[in-house]
């Protein structure tokens, strides 16, 4: 499940993951922070992974259709998480992003939240 939180004034928007996203949730969740993009430019995210277990994948494929169309209007990304698969993948991502990608752990939860504003 995606979880959308309120875009602050430093232009971060938290999102929260938990469990397996599913291609429900990006249709749920995309088209509000498209109108974010749309309405205030770059945006930065700082997105809390919960027991993530990964994506299906029609979830995946609407992840990389959306990265890609909004590639532009994307600030730092931090990502905080429990496991080191959850680190490789960031690294692996980060790859394909021209945003500065970094990912904490959850006792770095602070020193994330300080990064990205």
């Amino acid at each position: 499940m995606l979880t959308l939180g309120q875009l602050n004034e430093n232009k971060v928007v938290t999102i929260h993951v938990q469990g397996k996203l599913t291609k429900t949730d990006y249709e749920r969740v995309l088209p509000d922070i498209e109108i974010m993009m749309n309405e205030h430019g770059v945006l930065k995210f700082y997105i809390k992974l919960e027991d993530f277990s990964g994506f299906d994948m029609d979830a995946l494929w609407e992840d990389i259709k959306f990265d890609y169309k909004q590639q532009k209007q994307y600030g730092k990304i931090a990502i905080v998480g429990q496991k080191q698969w959850e680190e490789w993948g960031v690294k692996l991502s980060d790859l394909f992003f021209k945003s500065e990608v970094k990912f904490f752990y959850e006792e770095q939860a602070e020193q994330a939240w300080q990064w990205i504003n």
